[in-house]
This record gives C-alpha cells, structure tokens and sequence, in this order.
C-alpha cells in the first residue's frame, strides 16, 4: 500500500514539469513578460528597456563625473 503514495507524489510533481517543459521548452532563459503592465501603461516593456541600456554601457568604460 505504500507504493501508492510513493507513485501519487510521483504523479503529482510530473505533471506540473511536464506540462511546464510543453510550455517553455523551446524558449531559453526565463519568460520574456513578468506581467507589470508597463507595456501597456507606456508602451514599453521594462525588461527591454533595461536590456537596452545595459547593451549601451560598454563594459570596460564607465562613465566619469565631471
């Protein structure tokens, strides 16, 4: 009788990676939206907006204070 919990807890934590490797299985890294509703506020996603600006700084150049 034990085994049958064992199975159910393996049941249990299958489908929820089953179905989330279905989902996001062919995209890398994490999900591209976090939901904050910027886009739609300002038209301009925050994720994109702080990539941008870290791919304008170049890494071996800081800027000085003048």
């Amino acid at each position: 009788m034990a085994w049958y919990g064992w199975l159910f807890l393996l049941a249990v934590l299958a489908v929820p990676a089953v179905v989330c490797g279905l989902l996001y299985g062919d995209k890398g890294g994490s999900t591209p939206c976090i939901g904050c509703g910027e886009c739609i506020r300002t038209g301009e996603c925050v994720l994109v907006k702080r990539r941008k600006k870290t791919m304008a700084q170049k890494p071996g150049k800081e800027e000085k204070p003048s």
